[in-house]
């Protein structure tokens, strides 16, 4: 009896979270908010760029018309492998994280943006390790860039509003 009634729970709580899934050529943009035209009403969920080789190449997502997040990816893999995934502040729509993967090695990077679209940190990862990062202040290099060099040795080299400080 238990199982049945966790079965129910699980079945009833996925289609809370089940997403509306179309097409893209199913919206249309009006005043920076996405509705579906089969409806008018704002849209809520997933939209794909599907090939007709039924290839996912990129989707984006949406709460109340608003895009949260985008997805680009890798072309010509057996199960869609993200190359790059976009998210984005609520109230403007502005980037607010870009992530990069690489395909061939585990690299990941990451970019943050503040709330003007302005550059605020760039991380990158290889087998999710920090081989490199840097703060940024107005799209210029501000703060430490650490690298980490091919022979394992860590350079820092400090700057202010993109000029590198002088030791």
């Amino acid at each position: 009896m238990k199982n049945i009634l966790l079965i129910i729970i699980i079945c009833f709580l996925n289609q809370l979270s089940a997403q509306e899934i179309v097409g893209m050529k199913d919206l249309y943009v009006e005043n920076d908010l996405t509705y579906k035209v089969a409806d008018d009403k704002l849209f809520s969920g997933q939209a794909q760029h599907v090939r007709k080789n039924e290839h996912l190449v990129y989707e984006e997502y949406f709460e109340n018309g608003k895009l949260t997040k985008s997805i680009t990816y890798y072309n010509g893999t057996e199960k869609p492998t993200p190359a790059s995934e976009t998210e984005y502040y609520w109230e403007t729509q502005t980037k607010r994280k870009e992530t990069n993967y690489g395909l061939n090695k585990p690299t990941t990077e990451f970019k943050h943006y503040n709330k003007n679209g302005k550059k605020t940190l760039i991380e990158q990862y290889e087998n999710d390790k920090l081989i490199y990062r840097c703060e940024y202040q107005k799209n210029k290099k501000h703060g430490t860039e650490y690298c980490l060099k091919d022979d394992g040795t860590e350079l820092r080299i400090e700057y202010r509003n993109g000029k590198k400080v002088k030791k």
